[in-house]
């Protein structure tokens, strides 16, 4: 059963601080935005969070709050076409990437390991390099459950 959260809710820590995965639904994509920003706060300098759902799932929505609660000053925006867009804050580098458009050569030849441990990585489309993730990445699925309401899964 998913918790429902229309306003703030704390996330909970994130991977080695979590014990198991959860479920939370989302009634607007400011709420979502809201707990991108409290989840934040869990986040350590070397963490990589893959982000994984169809088109329209909300997980831009869910980085442009990972990033305002991270401290960055600009707004988050999708790196679609740039494929890596860098943030900086007090607490560090954001680093927000996106697999979505790549073929599979150029996946390959994707310097995702040049990122880890520079910064927090956000990865959207993660599944698509699955192979290539550090232990201890943090799984984020997000899936379209209604107009305006999304799902978030997080997983081990």
């Amino acid at each position: 059963m998913a918790s429902r959260i229309s306003h703030h809710k704390s996330p909970p820590p994130l991977w080695g601080r979590v014990k198991g995965g959860g479920r939370l639904e989302f009634d607007n994509p400011d709420s979502l935005r809201c707990w991108g920003r409290s989840f934040a706060k869990t986040l350590r300098h070397d963490d990589v969070i893959a982000l994984i759902g169809p088109l329209g799932a909300g997980k831009t929505t869910l980085v442009q709050g990972i990033a305002e609660g991270w401290g960055c000053r600009r707004q988050a925006v999708s790196p679609t076409f740039s494929l890596a867009n860098e943030y900086q804050s007090k607490r560090g580098i954001l680093f927000h990437m996106d697999m979505y458009r790549l073929s599979k050569r150029e996946l390959a030849a994707f310097p995702l390991e040049d990122y880890l441990g520079q910064g927090v990585c956000l990865i959207e489309w993660a599944d698509r390099i699955r192979d290539r993730w550090p232990a201890g990445t943090l799984e984020i699925w997000l899936k379209y459950v209604g107009q305006n309401r999304r799902m978030l899964t997080l997983k081990r």
